[in-house]
């Protein structure tokens, strides 16, 4: 038919869709790699601009170097061994407990192994500062046990004090022992039976075989959990700051909140005092990285059968007290503690003495800065997250996958804010949008940016777990059959990868949801999130309301576990 438009020729049309295909991925990657950069590098170079500043951020001052001079001082000295020793004790208690656990769970007929499992994660999902909060109102000078043992029996000799070093490691060992179970559960279950089989074959006792051969092939599992504890530890805010600044226990971060906020006020040697925070779990980070490589080294075969179970016996008793006991000092009695105080009208140790009201309560639902802080809990934590995991996605992808020129420093500068603590992200924010010319600061658009970046190598990482275990045939396949890497990525890569994408929103959501550390020095009174506004409660000494709003903050957590797990199926593996 004349003047009909001619249809171009298969190959011609396949050619032309590859090109805008190529096109479309190049300004993809160039987006994502520029994002990326302004999200991680904006940060830190305002924090090492800010080091060798004798001004506050925004403020006129004058180059030096006195900043750095000071982290030799006497005190700053002793904050660092302060928070490396704490770091280490709570490591290494965590992985004893933490290692025992998964092994009483998971290597012996221990009945309850999925409740267990289930109340573990539970504890892991409880925000840090609530476990403290909870462990103060029981073990502070003036708490709940001290009334027990000390008014009521007499037991002066008993008598405890929360505040101090030895606090800080009991609460953060509580908080992290979780962690420490979640990441040796899986090659516990995964580990193949032959060796144990062997050595129990051979006659060896099954004590023996825990100690002689499983412990041993556990060990590059164990040693990457004890540094990642110790970096979760010294980079930790909310406990050190709410049981170590009333003890005069300082660790590295808390030194840093406490020249940012009180005087006399010094963000030069603050930001000094992140760098060199950053610096050591920079460190930690990269020994762990060590240890993992060096692990793949260890031949485990695929499965050879699974482990008879050790047999506990008379020591049934002693498992069980071992396990619902943690779950109770971590899990249960803070929960308990918290309902209690939070129905009290004045506190008081003694529930028989106390006035008993629902204001604490009521209060929640008639405040309208604490209304305001669920809606941008919410905010920050669902639309947040959802722009986590895209850059997250894109990430990896490009890393991974595609790997055009200069992935390599794309992948270097994504993980780089695992080695950044929270509150030192915070700082350098501060300093940042202090010059930027972006009205950012005071906005809740500043604590979206702080949590992105801090929590983007984890959504990276839990997209990227399962990218690489596509094979490249599938892609191939779509190409062959005339599909473009666009479309392929789209069709095929996109709906293989989506239970890994459902978990990297999950984990974004949940550490959007309780981060603290990141928001400290960053808020405003319009952008307080739940997690500050619990801060503030406690700081003023007002136990009720703190309490009234951690047991609705810790509601809404486990019921949000309850409703992803169920919408988002593979979220139930976190």
């Amino acid at each position: 038919m004349q003047g009909a438009a001619v249809p171009m020729p298969a190959p011609a049309a396949a050619r032309a869709g590859k090109g805008l295909s190529e096109r479309v991925l190049n300004a993809l990657y160039i987006l994502t790699f520029a994002t990326v950069l302004l999200l991680v590098l904006v940060p830190l170079s305002a924090l090492i601009y800010g080091s060798f500043r004798t001004s506050a951020p925004g403020s006129p001052g004058e180059w030096t170097l006195q900043n750095y001079a000071n982290l030799a001082s006497g005190g700053v000295v002793t904050t660092v061994w302060t928070t490396l020793w704490i770091g280490l004790v709570s490591a290494a208690i965590c992985i004893v407990i933490g290692t025992a656990l998964a092994l009483v769970i998971h290597r012996t007929d221990f009945r309850h192994k999925s409740l267990m499992t289930a109340l573990i994660g539970l504890a892991f999902y409880f925000p840090s500062f609530i476990v403290a909060m909870a462990w103060i109102i029981l073990g502070a000078p003036g708490g709940i046990i001290n009334a027990i043992v000390g008014d009521l029996l007499g037991l002066d000799f008993l008598r405890t004090d929360i505040y101090s070093a030895l606090g800080i490691v009991y609460v953060t060992v509580l908080h992290q022992v979780p962690f420490v179970y979640l990441t040796v559960r899986g090659p516990i279950i995964g580990m193949d039976a032959t060796y144990e089989e062997a050595a129990l074959a051979a006659g060896a006792r099954p004590a023996t075989v825990i100690r002689r051969v499983t412990l041993p092939l556990l060990a590059y599992s164990i040693a990457s959990s004890f540094i990642l504890v110790f970096i979760l530890t010294i980079e930790q805010f909310a406990i050190p700051a709410l049981i170590g600044i009333p003890g005069q226990v300082n660790m590295l971060a808390t030194q840093l909140y406490l020249l940012c906020r009180f005087s006399p006020v010094d963000y030069g040697l603050a930001a000094a005092i992140g760098l060199a925070l950053s610096a050591i779990t920079g460190a930690a980070i990269w020994a762990q990285r060590r240890v993992t490589r060096a692990g793949r080294l260890t031949t485990i075969t695929g499965k050879a059968g699974r482990v008879k179970p050790i047999p506990l016996g008379r020591w049934k008793w002693a498992a069980n007290l071992f396990c619902f006991g943690f779950i109770f000092l971590a899990l249960l009695l803070p929960m308990l503690i918290l309902l209690y105080t939070s129905v009290l009208r004045w506190f008081t140790a003694n529930p028989f003495n106390g006035m008993y009201t629902l204001r604490n309560y009521a209060f929640i639902w008639e405040s309208g800065s604490t209304l305001r802080s669920f809606w941008n809990t919410l905010l920050v934590s669902g639309v947040g997250a959802v722009f986590g995991v895209l850059l997250g996605l894109m990430c990896a992808y490009f890393t991974l996958r595609v790997r055009p020129k200069g992935h390599r420093w794309l992948d270097f500068v994504t993980v780089l804010p695992f080695g950044v603590p929270g509150i030192v992200l915070g700082l350098g924010l501060l300093w940042a949008y202090a010059f930027l010319p972006l009205p950012l600061y005071g906005t809740i658009a500043v604590i979206i940016i702080a949590f992105v970046t801090r929590f983007l190598p984890y959504a990276t990482e839990t997209v990227g777990g399962q990218m690489v275990q596509v094979d490249r045939s599938l892609e191939e396949a779509a190409w062959v059959s005339g599909a473009n890497r666009l479309r392929a990525a789209l069709r095929i890569m996109l709906p293989i990868i989506s239970p890994s994408i459902q978990s990297a929103y999950f984990l974004l959501f949940m550490a959007f949801f309780r981060e603290i550390s990141s928001a400290i020095l960053l808020y405003s009174a319009n952008t307080q999130v739940i997690s500050i506004s619990i801060w503030a409660f406690f700081e003023q000494a007002n136990w009720g309301l703190a309490s009234a709003l951690s047991v609705v903050a810790t509601l809404i957590i486990f019921g949000s576990l309850v409703v992803i797990g169920r919408l988002a199926p593979a979220g139930r593996r976190f």
